[in-house]
């Protein structure tokens, strides 16, 4: 891929992108994409089915039916088969302890949907609908020893692996030219701490790497796992096995924000010592508004993160041992990640009110 001066990557001057999943990819397939250019008067090429590899627009008779952007749909179909029992069973009990309380009342009788992500389907996006609306996700991914946990989880709009935020970003991030021979292979993705992202690849060998939650674009040693060296190796495990604990009601200690609104707490005297879980809620309670940032990979958490309260799980055998999960938004969506995972990698600050 190319950048311009400013290291972002430059718009492309294609008419269209037609985009095709890799076949461990679940997702729907997408209509062409047109560029802004010619929006207006371009024609599509028909819905591809979990292709492997997928042309552009140019290779593709003129003929075919006219789409618009809005023709892709956010919705993912549902993975039928080969969903694992202990997957669908951390799921439902995640789901069913959840819509106990209220911020996920919606959640009571809400639908699943399972959608593998990356080779090898080691973690899983389930998506939660109510009536036929998306109103939430969970991510569930397997631990060292092979047993399920929950990774992350959102609640309301804007969750992670949108059709629509794809679309829009390929058709801001592509290459500026592609022959009539090449072909894009897309293919969603979840690595720890708490990265969600699409791996594009081009049949010419070029390739890029999409936020899943934000479209932006992302390092190239994202693509390369150039960035794993820089997490610390001290990660936190939790002696509390999940699959027996239960939510708790959540603590909200600040309205949203966002964390560059207001860049004061990136000052050194605003630096927080928190260490462990019991830390973390004493500090909450005296600075309401706290921001997490890992510095040079806070793009593997989707940060900085502006934190302003928590919920944790309980578990009857251990409550002295709760797992906390800390709240953080992002337009319009409350996502809940798991606090064992941030306090090795990065730096908790205070944003004075």
């Amino acid at each position: 891929m190319k950048k311009n001066h400013s290291g972002h990557y430059s718009v492309g001057m294609i008419a269209a992108v037609l985009i095709g999943l890799s076949a461990v990819c679940p997702f729907a397939s997408i209509h062409a994409a047109p560029s802004a250019v010619q929006e207006s008067n371009l024609s599509s090429a028909p819905n591809y089915n979990e292709s492997s590899w997928v042309p552009p627009m140019e290779s593709m008779s003129p003929a075919t039916p006219s789409a618009s952007p809005g023709d892709v749909s956010s919705k993912l179909p549902a993975q039928q088969q080969g969903v694992p029992e202990d997957v669908k069973r951390t799921a439902a009990d995640t789901v069913q302890s959840l819509s106990s309380q209220p911020p996920f009342a919606s959640w009571k009788d809400a639908e699943l949907s399972y959608h593998p992500l990356g080779p090898g389907t080691h973690s899983w996006l389930v998506q939660v609908n109510h009536a036929g609306e998306y109103i939430g996700y969970l991510i569930i991914g397997s631990d060292p020893d092979g047993a399920y946990q929950l990774n992350e989880y959102g609640n309301g709009p804007g969750g992670p692996y949108s059709m629509d935020i794809l679309r829009q970003s390929l058709k801001l991030l592509t290459e500026t030219e592609f022959s009539s021979i090449d072909k894009l292979q897309i293919t969603p993705m979840y690595e720890e701490p708490l990265l969600a992202y699409w791996l594009v690849r081009s049949s010419t060998g070029s390739q890029i790497c999409i936020d899943a939650v934000t479209g932006d674009p992302l390092p190239v040693e994202v693509a390369d796992g150039g960035w794993k060296h820089k997490l610390q190796n001290n990660a936190i495990s939790s002696p509390t096995p999940f699959s027996k604990t239960q939510a708790q009601t959540v603590t909200i200690s600040s309205d949203p924000f966002n964390p560059y609104d207001d860049l004061g707490w990136l000052q050194a005297k605003q630096k927080l010592s928190i260490y462990d879980t019991g830390q973390f809620m004493d500090a909450l309670s005296n600075s309401p508004r706290m921001i997490f940032s890992a510095t040079s990979i806070n793009f593997a958490f989707g940060g900085p993160l502006s934190i302003s309260g928590f919920q944790a799980w309980i578990s009857p055998d251990h409550p002295s041992e709760p797992i906390l999960y800390a709240l953080t938004y992002h337009d319009g969506l409350s996502r809940f990640v798991p606090l064992k995972q941030l306090l090795p990698h990065g730096q908790f600050y205070r944003l004075e009110s």
